[in-house]
């Protein structure tokens, strides 16, 4: 059967499931309704994959937190460079936000960078505290930011950024309950989870 080896990342793409699987360096594909594995695509080089965020059409994005790149990873497997270098500094959590651009947030500081498809930096924001893990886009474009070294989230929308929640020890990746209108933010070493 299937072996996961330090899964990192995942996302939800249409009916699809996407999880980084760091230790065996693959992006691994499951059928939302079934469970049943779609696919594995071998993520070429070093480095720890980490974030991931899917389009609904196939194609997966991947951060690379220490080779500072975020690779594209096409419906048919293909596996490339998207982008690479600054302004990325340590990327680690990917959304895809309302029109497909892709959206992914920095560890090394509190950038907020926002690609198009075609790999151009359209937008660049900032969170308030640098350190950031997770990152989530809602239907009217404001994104929440999880700081996983400072214990906080950020909510960015036209106004700026500001602080809504602190004190959260190691922050992670978080996902957007649209049901009860809250994020979920795992705190990995409590063995816990917080909800805002």
């Amino acid at each position: 059967g299937l072996e996961l080896h330090d899964p990192i990342g995942s996302a939800i793409a249409g009916n699809v499931l996407y999880t980084a699987d760091n230790g065996s360096r693959h992006v691994r594909s499951f059928d939302l309704s079934t469970g049943r594995p779609l696919d594995a695509v071998e993520i070429p080089g070093t480095g720890f994959i980490n974030g991931i965020a899917g389009d609904g059409s196939g194609t997966a994005y991947l951060s690379n937190t220490t080779t500072n790149t975020l690779y594209k990873i096409t419906s048919d497997g293909a596996v490339s460079v998207f982008a690479e270098g600054t302004p990325l500094n340590s990327p680690n959590g990917v959304a895809m936000d309302n029109d497909g651009n892709i959206v992914i947030i920095n560890i090394g500081d509190n950038a907020v960078i926002t690609y198009d498809t075609n790999g151009r930096v359209i937008k660049e924001e900032n969170a308030v505290e640098a350190g950031n893990d997770g990152v989530v886009v809602l239907p009217d474009g404001t994104k929440y930011v999880s700081s996983v070294r400072f214990g906080s989230v950020s909510k960015i929308d036209s106004s700026g950024a500001e602080i809504i929640a602190s004190g959260i020890p190691s922050a992670a990746s978080m996902c957007y309950d649209s049901i009860q209108n809250q994020l979920v933010i795992p705190m990995n070493p409590n063995y816990s989870l917080a909800f805002i």
